[in-house]
Formats: structure tokens, sequence, C-alpha cells
């Protein structure tokens, strides 16, 4: 019986485990997206919240790439656990079973990404050259990143490395764990929540997480590296082969990039929310005043009345006296 945690996969498994991908992603997707349609709960989800169908395509892409992460952290775990010192030799198949059942996923999310851009403005996905060409031309950065992933970092990981270093290339997985606050931040956009403390708090976790997993990744790569060599850093980065470093940069460059607009926008995020703390407050102080004139008013109405009750029976008082 053939076990993808310590069996080497052939061919045949090898097209098994990329079928199984192909089939296993866009079913995740499509589940979310039944429950949200058919189901009494998801219905009430999107009628509460107003979500569109482009609401739906987008938290079912989102929940599904969270799956993704899932499973690609679990398994960086799961060898980063049983790394012995000798972490250069130590051989560990898993990662070659998950990199041929993970690489399906870059292909179907590029199909689930152009489904949420064709509903953005219509409810119905439509597929047209026109379209697809100007998703391109919208999204290159993710697009660069999701062809490179299968086209150039696949097969450097699973045949230029030559089964080298599984513990450093284990580790790397652990860059998908900013996934799921990147995920949830968009899903709190379509539940009405971006005025709330929770996205405010996702948001912080997101750079952070984004930061020591995608943006540190590889520079603590290298010096792990570099510390088991027992080289330095300078002569690590020299000795490695250029594959490795066109690697590095095709996958690291996008990373900074979004993470410069990550922080651009959590910024101002937690901008917005102090001035709505602010304004809160300074609400709060004007109904105050306003409260403390209305029983001031309230009270010199009263001494008003009092006096003139007072006037009165004087003046009657007088009257009396004069009859």
């Amino acid at each position: 019986m053939f076990d993808p945690t310590v069996d080497k996969p052939g061919i045949l498994t090898g097209i098994a485990e990329f079928l199984l991908g192909i089939i296993f992603f866009p079913l995740v997707c499509y589940s979310i997206q039944r429950f949200l349609r058919t189901t009494s709960v998801g219905i009430h989800l999107c009628e509460q919240f107003s979500i569109s169908n482009n609401g739906i395509h987008d938290i079912s892409n989102k929940l599904t790439s969270s799956t993704f992460a899932v499973l690609a952290c679990s398994t960086g775990v799961f060898v980063m656990r049983q790394c012995n010192n000798d972490i250069l030799a130590h051989r560990f198949y898993v990662l070659d079973n998950y990199l041929i059942f993970g690489v399906s996923y870059f292909f179907y999310d590029v199909g689930s990404m152009y489904m949420v851009y064709s509903t953005l403005e219509k409810e119905e996905v439509s597929v047209s050259a026109k379209e697809f060409f100007k998703f391109l031309r919208e999204r290159p950065l993710i697009i660069f990143h999701h062809i490179f992933v299968p086209v150039v970092g696949f097969p450097a990981m699973m045949y230029f490395r030559g089964g080298y270093a599984d513990c450093l290339l284990g580790t790397s997985f652990l860059i998908e764990a900013s996934t799921p606050f990147v995920s949830l931040r968009v899903i709190l956009v379509h539940l009405q929540k971006k005025e709330s403390l929770l996205y405010v708090i996702n948001g912080l976790l997101m750079v952070i997480s984004f930061f020591f997993c995608r943006v540190m990744l590889f520079p603590m790569l290298f010096w792990w590296y570099s510390s088991m060599t027992g080289l330095s850093l300078i002569t690590t980065f020299f000795s490695l082969p250029m594959w490795v470093h066109l690697g590095v940069l095709g996958l690291w460059t996008p990373q900074l990039m979004w993470f410069n607009k990550m922080l651009r926008g959590s910024i101002k995020v937690i901008m917005e929310q102090m001035d709505r703390m602010e304004g809160k407050k300074k609400q709060k102080k004007e109904t105050k005043i306003y409260e403390n004139d209305i029983v001031m008013h309230e009270e010199l109405s009263k001494d008003e009345v009092v006096v003139s009750e007072n006037s009165e029976d004087s003046g009657e008082q007088l009257r009396q006296k004069l009859d």
C-alpha cells in the first residue's frame, strides 16, 4: 500500500497525485459555493450581508486558498519535526508527493481568480479573449507568480536540487502561513466588517505573518544553510548554482512588492480606525455637552415657573389686604 508520507512517488503515482489535486481544489471551491447558494445558512448569510455572485466566487476562492495553505504548512511542520542534525542529507518523500499534488492548485487558482474577476461588474461568468487578456493585464504580479511556481519552481524543487536539503524545502512550505489572514481580510470585507476591530487585528496579524513567513523566509534559509555548511553568508551566496538565485529572485520579488502594498494598506486602515475612534469620542463629548445644556435649560425653566408662581401668590395676597 502506497504511503505518501514515506514512499517515493513513481510515474503512475505522480500522475494520480496530480489528477487528485486537479479534482480536489475545484471540488473544495465548488462545495463552498454550493453551501452559500443552496443551504439555509448560506442563503441567510448572503441575504444578511448582501453577498453578490462575485462575493460568493471570491469567498470560495479565498477559503480554497486557505485550505491549500493549511495543507502546505502541515506538510512543512511534519518535515521540520523530524529533521535531525544532518538537515542537508535527510530525505522526506512526503515533500515530493505534496509538490506533485499541490502544483495543480496554481492551475486551478488562475481559473478561479478569472471567475472572480469576470463577475466584478456582472452577475454571470463569461469567457472571451478580450476579457481574459484584460484580466492578465490587470493582475500581472499574481499571474506571474502562479505561472512561475509550476513552470520554474516545481522542476527546481523536484529535480534540479537532486533530493538535497529537504529540511530547508519543508521549512519553505511555511511561506503559506500568511495566506489564511490574507483570505480572512477579503472575507471580512464581504461580510461588511471592514470597520470592525477584528478587521484591524487580522490586518496586523496578516502583516506580521507575511513579513516573517514570506519576506524574511529566504534570508533565514540562506543563513541556516550557511550555518550548516560552515561557510560565510557571502561565500554561501556565491557557491550556490545560478538556478537557485533565479528561483529565489522569482519567488521573493513578488513577496516584497505585495508586502509594500500590504503595509501601506494596513497603515491606512489603522489611521482610519483611529480617526473613527477619535470621532466617536468627540461625538460622545458633544452629546454630553448637549445633554447638560438640556438639563440646565430644564432647571432654569423650573426656577422660572417657581418664581412666577411665587409672584402670583404675592399679588393675590396683596389684593386680599387691599380689599
